[in-house]
């Protein structure tokens, strides 16, 4: 699909045009460069990965017990987070509290298909109960339709909510069903609307995180964002 400079309206010209080079450079077939190492994060210590990890409990037949369970082990091992679907937020916000692993849920998760104002409407809901950190699933059919004036629309209004309140937002391309050329924009979106973290799948779809979309997402994203 042609990028067209309209479906960009979102973004300040400098920023249409890095995505419009990094698509042309895929269209072209010439290699990404890759970025300078000394300029990626460090690679952390063993004893520093735990603080890097989001225990997560997104399925359906997670009880309230297992809730408290994860909970409990991320404050023995001391996980990032603990990440559950919306519907147990107050509790592991009552069980976290007064420790530093964090509480985090999901919007539009697992298809990034619903209204926008619906995902608005949710978000509110879970900063009142005390969330910290918010994962979202971008409209992953629309970023496959070259719709980026959508996507980044649906993203900017998440990350302005999430972040008038202190809540961290991170956004899932669910890589396994993209094309490098929609990885690439996608990442190049979620970086511009400010989101803190692009994250490469759900593990619900099909395909998984590889090495290589690691590196591909952590070359464009740079070493600012996580």
């Amino acid at each position: 699909n042609e990028l067209e400079s309209s479906t960009l309206a979102l973004l300040p010209e400098p920023q249409k045009k890095k995505l419009s080079d990094a698509l042309g450079i895929v269209k072209r077939g010439d290699p990404i460069v890759r970025a300078d190492q000394a300029s990626l994060p460090a690679e952390p210590k063993d004893k520093e990965i735990a603080k890097l990890i989001d225990h997560t409990l997104l399925l359906a037949q997670y009880t309230p017990a297992d809730v408290d369970r994860a909970c409990d082990e991320a404050i023995e091992y001391g996980f990032a987070s603990v990440c559950v679907n919306p519907i147990y937020v107050p509790q592991i916000v009552d069980r976290l509290d007064s420790t530093e692993v964090k509480a985090a849920s999901v919007v539009g998760f697992i298809f990034g298909a619903e209204f926008p104002r619906i995902k608005i409407a949710q978000v509110k809901a879970l900063i009142d109960v005390g969330i910290e950190e918010l994962d979202a699933v971008l409209a992953v059919g629309l970023l496959k339709a070259g719709r980026y004036l959508e996507v980044g629309e649906d993203l900017y209004a998440l990350a302005q909510v999430c972040h008038q309140a202190g809540v961290i937002f991170k956004v899932i391309l669910e890589t396994g069903l993209l094309t490098t050329e929609e990885k690439i924009a996608g990442t190049i979106l979620t970086k511009h609307v400010g989101a803190d973290y692009v994250k490469t799948c759900t593990g619900f779809a099909q395909g998984e995180a590889t090495p290589e979309d690691i590196d591909l997402l952590r070359r464009i994203a740079g070493a600012e964002m996580g």
